[in-house]
C-alpha cells in the first residue's frame, strides 16, 4: 500500500486523527530506537499539535447547530459535484468524433485543469470556485455541451446547493461564530500535507543513506499505515482489503 498516498480524503475527521496519532505512538513509544532526527521529531511534534486542533475544531463545530447546518449544506453540495462528475463520465466511452464524445472531452478538460479539487478547498474558497465553474459552464464555449450530455439539471443542483450554503455561511459570519467550521477544513488540510511531508522524509532518509534509525521508523510507519487502512476497509465494508507488495 502507498501509504503517501493515503486516501485521507476519504477518512472522517476522527480517523484521521486517530491514524496521525498512531503514527506518533508508533514512533515515540513502541520502537526500540530513540529519534533524534530534528526534522523528523519537528514533523512528529507539529503532527500531535494538529491532530489535538482539529478534534477540538471538529468539537466545536458539532455543537452548534448552525454549524452542523453549515457542514450539512457542504456535503450536499460536494455530492451534487460528484454527481455532476459521474453522469459527465458516462460518456466518456463514446463513439469517436461523436458530439457526446466531443462534448465529454471539453468539459472532462475544464474540470480537471480547474475543478476538480473543489470538494476538498476550505468553505469560502469553495464558494467562489463552484460559482466561477457555473460561470464557466454557462459560457458559449461549453453550454452547448451541457446540452448534449443533459447535464442542465445536475448543474442546477450544483447552483441550489451553494446558493443554500452561501446563505447560512454569510449569516453565521455575521454573527461572528464562522471560525470553527472555517478552521475544520483548514486544520484538516495542514494535517494530511504534513503526514505526507513527515512519512515522505522518513522514506527518503531511509532509502538514500544508511542511518537504521530511519530504516526502522520507515518500516513501522509502513506497518502501522497497513494495518490501519486495513481495518478502515474492514470498518466501512466488512471486507478486508488484499495483501499486495506496493511501494511505499
Amino acid at each position: 500500500m502507498n501509504v503517501t498516498r493515503l486516501n485521507a480524503k476519504r477518512l472522517t475527521q476522527e480517523e484521521l486523527i486517530e491514524f496521525v496519532r498512531l503514527l506518533v505512538d508508533s514512533a515515540k513509544n513502541r520502537l526500540e530506537i530513540k529519534i533524534e532526527d530534528p526534522i523528523a521529531l519537528k514533523y512528529l511534534e507539529t503532527l500531535e499539535k494538529d491532530a489535538a486542533e482539529l478534534e477540538s475544531a471538529n468539537k466545536a463545530v458539532l455543537s452548534d447547530e448552525k454549524n452542523k447546518l453549515l457542514q450539512e449544506l457542504d456535503r450536499q453540495r460536494d455530492k451534487s459535484l460528484l454527481i455532476f462528475r459521474r453522469l459527465m463520465q458516462v460518456h466518456e466511452l463514446s463513439d469517436d468524433n461523436s458530439p457526446e464524445a466531443v462534448a465529454f472531452e471539453e468539459l472532462n478538460v475544464l474540470w480537471v485543469n480547474k475543478y476538480e479539487t473543489l470538494p476538498y478547498l476550505n468553505l469560502a474558497v469553495e464558494t467562489t470556485g463552484i460559482e466561477n465553474m457555473l460561470f464557466d459552464l454557462s459560457s458559449g464555449k461549453y453550454a452547448a455541451h451541457i446540452e448534449t450530455l443533459s447535464l442542465s439539471e445536475a448543474i442546477e443542483h450544483i447552483k441550489v446547493a451553494n446558493d443554500k450554503f452561501r446563505i447560512i455561511y454569510s449569516e453565521i459570519a455575521e454573527q461572528h461564530s464562522l471560525k470553527p467550521a472555517y478552521d475544520v477544513r483548514s486544520v484538516r488540510i495542514e494535517l494530511t500535507e504534513t503526514a505526507v511531508l513527515y512519512m515522505n522524509y522518513v522514506q527518503a532518509l531511509a532509502e538514500s543513506s544508511v542511518n537504521k534509525e530511519m530504516v526502522i521508523l520507515h518500516n513501522a510507519i509502513k506497518e502501522t499505515s497497513q494495518a490501519y487502512f486495513k481495518q478502515i476497509a474492514q470498518r466501512h465494508s466488512g471486507l478486508p482489503i488484499p495483501d499486495e507488495e506496493d511501494s511505499f
